[in-house]
């Protein structure tokens, strides 16, 4: 008799996962493979999940995702409008010898610091540094380095290891003498930062 109704069983499951292949509630047919006719409640989600997509719905109802634009920024669950202001953040950067070199600078604008545009370097030393690439570019990514040290920050013209992590300073020196600030934008196209202002 077991076997008998294990044998009814397996082929029940068989057959459901064939002949099922969209559910409806509140309608006979649906057309998603979950079709809900009426209103959805969901509670008591789980708040530490970190969301990294909008959804939302068609004309016809079908949910689906939703682009985040460059006017808005969705992080830790909250999505915020730029408002055109300049948000700040301090960037350690230990210099140790005199003309040291960061070659592709970790400055995580595309993460933990992507609503941030003014990126305060803090060498902690006053012995000149360069800068020769700066990793995370993404096409239209504005951000300005803020030298804070007495040391000149020099930026070299296409010199990164990585490509794609290259500075062009459109055929012009780019040294601050000092305290001073170099302003970037990222161009996907040609994969490259390039210096639109610098103030020394």
């Amino acid at each position: 008799m077991k076997k008998i109704y294990y044998l009814c069983v397996i082929l029940f499951i068989s057959n459901t996962q064939f002949v099922v292949s969209q559910v409806g509630i509140n309608t006979t047919s649906p057309q998603e493979t979950l079709h809900i006719e009426g209103t959805l409640r969901v509670t008591n989600t789980n708040n530490t999940t970190i969301t990294t997509k909008l959804a939302g719905t068609c004309a016809q109802g079908t949910v689906s995702d939703i682009l985040v634009g460059e006017n808005l920024t969705l992080k830790s669950n909250v999505l915020s409008a730029n408002s055109g202001n300049y948000g700040i953040v301090d960037i350690p950067l230990p210099v140790i010898v005199v003309n040291q070199v960061f070659d592709n600078l970790e400055l995580n604008v595309g993460g933990v610091n992507l609503d941030k545009v003014i990126f305060r370097l803090n060498t902690g030393s006053a012995m000149n540094f360069t800068i020769r690439g700066i990793k995370g570019g993404t096409d239209g990514r504005h951000i300005i380095i803020y030298n804070t040290s007495t040391a000149n920050m020099k930026v070299d013209h296409l010199m990164s290891s990585n490509p794609i992590n290259s500075i062009d300073d459109l055929g012009s020196g780019t040294q601050t003498n000092g305290i001073g600030t170099v302003e970037l934008v990222y161009d996907g196209v040609t994969k490259k930062w390039l210096i639109i202002n610098v103030r020394s």
